[in-house]
C-alpha cells in the first residue's frame, strides 16, 4: 500500500505565529490546541511539524519532539532551522554526538545561521574538545559581534585550548563592556595567573572591588593571587577578610593554614579542627581542609592528627573522582614503550624543530622538580616557565589514536605544534635566554612525542627517596585527574611505572637525559648544582645556589620552600610515619 499524500498546503501564517507565541510564553495547552488543529488541515506544512517538536520538547516529550522535527527535515530538506531545532533536542537529551551531526548539517545549509556555529561550538565544548570549539565559536562570534555569549564563550575556549594569550583580551573586552560581571571579572583575573602575570592578576582584582566590596570569591581571589605573587602578608590579609565575609567557608582557613603551618594559632587550628568535623562540610571544601590542617599538625610533630587528617582528606577527594585505575595505566605505559621502541627514530628519522632552548624537568610529583627548575632560572642565561599545560595539549589534540598515529604525524604538523610550545614557553622570557625550563612533573609520560617535537632538547629526571614522595604527594591538593594521588598503594604503582618508563626512555630516546637525585641535591648543594648547569649546557654561576632571593612567582606547592636556602629537612620525613606506610610498603615488597 503507497504512504497516501498531501497538498503541500501552508498553514496560515497568522495561526502559526500565535501558536509560537503560546509556546514562547509557556502556554503550552493553547499552543497544543492550535497545531493539532493545524496538523489536522495541514499534515504536510513543515512549519506545523517544527512547532509541534518545539512544543513536546518543552512539555519533556523528547521522543515525540524528535519524531515530530524528522518529520520536518523530511518535509523541508532545504530549511537549516529544522536540522538546527533537532539538534538542540538532541542536545537537551545529552546526545551530543547526534547534535554535533545536527548542527553541522544546519550549517551546511546556511553557513550564516550563528545559533548552529554557536551551539556546535559549545557542543565541543561540552566534549572537552577546546580546540575543535575555536572554529565554530569564531565563525559565531564573526556572525554577531555583539552577542556576549558568543565572546564569553570563545575566551573560555580560547583558555582551555592552552591559549590563555588569545585568552586574554576577550576577557577584557567582556569586563570592558560589562563592568558589573563578576565572573568576567574573576576570569580575567585566573587567565593573567595562568600567564605568570599574577601582579596584573592582583591589580585587576582589587579595581573590581569597587564595584563587588563585599564579594567572597573575589577575595578568595585576591588572596590567592598575591600568594602566587609571593606576597605573604597580604595574601593573608586577604585570605582573613574573606572568612568575615563567609564564615565557616573551608577556602580561606586552608589558604591561611598552608601559609602559616606550624605558626598557626591554637585559635585557627581549633577552628579548622571543628569545621572538620561537620558531617555536612562538602567534600570539596572537607579535602582541602584535609590537607592543610594535616601539614599544621606535622609541623607541630603531631603526625597521628596529620595522618587522620590527610586520610579524611583523601577519602573525601575519591568520593569526587573516583578511584585510580592501575589497569588502564599500565595498559597505556606499554603502549608507549611499544610504539616508541628502540627503533622508532631510526625509522622515523628526526625532522623536529632544532632549538636548543627547551629543558623538561620530569620525575614524579614531589621529587624536587621545582628546586631543580629554580636553580637552573637562577641563571641570567635561563628562564623558568614552570609547569607549563602545553606539551598534554598537544597530545590532546592528537586524539584517542595517540601514540599510535606517532609514526605517521606530518613534519609540518610538529613543526607548527613545536612553534606553538615555544612561543607559549617564550612568552615572558628574555630575549637572549638560552635554556627554556618546563617543570610539569608528568611529561616524563610525553618524552617520545618530545624528541619528536625538539631533538635538542635536554631531560632532567629528578628521584627521590618513594617513601618521601609518597607522603608528600598524599598529604597535598593535587588536581582533580591525579586519582593516583589519594591512595598510597595507587603513589607506590604510579612511582613504579613512571620508573619503568623512564628506563625505557634512557634506553631509546635520543635525547640525554640527567638523572638527579634530591638527597643528593640537598647533602651537596653545589656539587650537584654544578653537575645541573653543565648538563644544561651553561657556564656555572654562584647565583644558581641563590635562588631563593628571587622576586618571581611560583605557582607550585613548593611555592614557600623554594623562597628559602636549598635544606634537607624534607629529606626522610616518611620515618615520622613508617606505620601508616605499610600500603605503600606492600607494593615495593609484592613486585
Amino acid at each position: 500500500m503507497k504512504t497516501p499524500s498531501f497538498p503541500a498546503i501552508p498553514a496560515p501564517p497568522e495561526a502559526l505565529a500565535q501558536a509560537a507565541t503560546h509556546l514562547h510564553d509557556g502556554r503550552l495547552n493553547q499552543a497544543e490546541a492550535i497545531l493539532q488543529a493545524l496538523r489536522a488541515a495541514h499534515p504536510a506544512d513543515p512549519a506545523v511539524h517544527h512547532l509541534l517538536g518545539r512544543h513536546a520538547a518543552q512539555a519533556g516529550d523528547f521522543t515525540s519532539a524528535i519524531a515530530r522535527l524528522t518529520e520536518a527535515c523530511r518535509l523541508a530538506p532545504g530549511s537549516a532551522q529544522m536540522p538546527l531545532e533537532l539538534g538542540r533536542v538532541r542536545a537537551a537529551m545529552g546526545a551530543f554526538d547526534a547534535a554535533q551531526r545536527h548542527f553541522e548539517q544546519a550549517i551546511a545549509l546556511d553557513p550564516t545561521l550563528f545559533d548552529a556555529w554557536f551551539l556546535l561550538g559549545i557542543i565541543h565544548m561540552r566534549n572537552g574538545h577546546h580546540e575543535q570549539a575555536l572554529h565554530p565559536l569564531r565563525q559565531a562570534h564573526r556572525l554577531q559581534p555583539d552577542r556576549a555569549d558568543a565572546l564569553h564563550a570563545l575566551a573560555d575556549a580560547q583558555f582551555h585550548a592552552g591559549s590563555p594569550k588569545d585568552a586574554l583580551p576577550l576577557w577584557q573586552a567582556i569586563v570592558d563592556a560589562q563592568p558589573d560581571n563578576l565572573d568576567a571579572r574573576l576570569r580575567l583575573g585566573e587567565t593573567c595567573s595562568r600567564l605568570g602575570l599574577h601582579a596584573d592578576a592582583v591589580a585587576g582584582y582589587r579595581r573590581a572591588l569597587q564595584v563587588f566590596p563585599e564579594s567572597p570569591d573575589l577575595w578568595m581571589a585576591i588572596a590567592q593571587a598575591e600568594e602566587d605573587d609571593g606576597n605573604k602578608q597580604a595574601a593573608q590579609d586577604a585570605y582573613r577578610h574573606t572568612t568575615t565575609l563567609k564564615p565557616g567557608w573551608a577556602l580561606p582557613l586552608s589558604g591561611l593554614l598552608g601559609i602559616q603551618r606550624a605558626e598557626a594559632s591554637p585559635e585557627l587550628i581549633a577552628q579548622a579542627t571543628t569545621l572538620q568535623q561537620r558531617a555536612d562540610l562538602p567534600d570539596a571544601e572537607r579535602a582541602l581542609l584535609g590537607y592543610a590542617l594535616g601539614k599544621t599538625n606535622d609541623g607541630l610533630g603531631e603526625y597521628a592528627a596529620a595522618m587522620a587528617s590527610w586520610h579524611d582528606a583523601n577519602a573525601a577527594r575519591r568520593r569526587m573522582i573516583g578511584p585510580h585505575d592501575r589497569a588502564l595505566l599500565e595498559r597505556q605505559a606499554r603502549q608507549m614503550m611499544a610504539v616508541f621502541d628502540a627503533d622508532f627514530f631510526i625509522r622515523r628519522g628526526i625532522h623536529g624543530n632544532p632549538d636548543p632552548r627547551p629543558v623538561f624537568v620530569v620525575g614524579m610529583p614531589r621529587s624536587g622538580t621545582t628546586l631543580t627548575e629554580q636553580i637552573i632560572a637562577a641563571h641570567t642565561q635561563a628562564f623558568g616557565c614552570g609547569e607549563l599545560p602545553d606539551i598534554p595539549l598537544i597530545v590532546k589534540q592528537f586524539g584517542d589514536r595517540w601514540p599510535g598515529n606517532a609514526s605517521a604525524l606530518e613534519d609540518d604538523v610538529l613543526q607548527q605544534q613545536a612553534q606553538h610550545y615555544l612561543d607559549a614557553a617564550s612568552r615572558h622570557a628574555p630575549a637572549d635566554a638560552l635554556r627554556l625550563m618546563d617543570k610539569a612533573p608528568l611529561n616524563y609520560f610525553n618524552l617520545g612525542l618530545i624528541a619528536l617535537l625538539f631533538p635538542q632538547a635536554r631531560v632532567v629526571w629528578c628521584r627521590r627517596e618513594p617513601r618521601d614522595i609518597a607522603l608528600s604527594i598524599y598529604s597535598e591538593n593535587f588536581s582533580l585527574d591525579s586519582q593516583f594521588a589519594t591512595d598510597l598503594g595507587d603513589i607506590g604503582h604510579f612511582i613504579q611505572v613512571q620508573a619503568q618508563l623512564m628506563r625505557h626512555w634512557q634506553a631509546v630516546l635520543p635525547l640525554p637525559i640527567l638523572e638527579l637525585q634530591y638527597e643528593s641535591l640537598v647533602e651537596s648543594p653545589e656539587q650537584q648544582a654544578r653537575r645541573l648547569i653543565d648538563f644544561v649546557g651553561l657556564p656555572w654561576q654562584p647565583t644558581c645556589l641563590e635562588f631563593h632571593r628571587s622576586e618571581r612567582g611560583v605557582q607550585t606547592p613548593s611555592r614557600w620552600q623554594v623562597r628559602e636556602p636549598i635544606h634537607g629537612r624534607s629529606a626522610g620525613r616518611w620515618r615520622n610515619y613508617a606505620a601508616d606506610l605499610a600500603a605503600f610498603e606492600a607494593i615495593f615488597t609484592n613486585s
